[in-house]
């Protein structure tokens, strides 16, 4: 039983920093087009950053909501919920002199939840330790 316990406290830093490297990404976007152009589109490319927003959203959502069976705290996905649509309209919506500002704050946010429920769950977990 401590195998899956540790595996799953393993996609829980996993997730958190996801949303950590996609905070890094967009806020080091400026930076790379101004001084480094010559990097390419591996990094830069707006595929990259879906592909990241999808890898952490599916992996938050699971995760969140797997812990919200156990501690009953609706702030972690409150928080997940609006770094979400942040995300969706940097990435979707809005024009590109915006989207830097609601993709870090949708990250940002992300990791606050991410936060939030590592703490209900330790709180609310009395089965192993931490």
């Amino acid at each position: 039983m401590r195998k899956i316990f540790t595996h799953y406290h393993t996609l829980n830093k996993v997730g958190f920093w996801l949303s950590i490297l996609c905070t890094i990404h967009c806020l080091s976007m400026p930076i790379l087009i101004s001084f480094l152009p010559y990097l390419g589109e591996s990094f830069l490319s707006e595929s990259a950053e879906i592909y990241l927003v999808i890898a952490s959203a599916v992996l938050a959502i699971y995760l969140l909501l797997k812990d919200y069976r156990n501690h009953q705290n609706i702030l972690p996905l409150f928080f997940l919920s609006i770094a979400l649509i942040m995300n969706g309209l940097g990435l979707f919506w809005v024009d590109a002199s915006n989207e830097i500002f609601c993709n870090v704050i949708g990250a940002l946010l992300m990791a606050t939840a991410y936060w939030l429920n590592w703490n209900a769950h330790r709180k609310a977990c009395h089965s192993h330790a931490h």
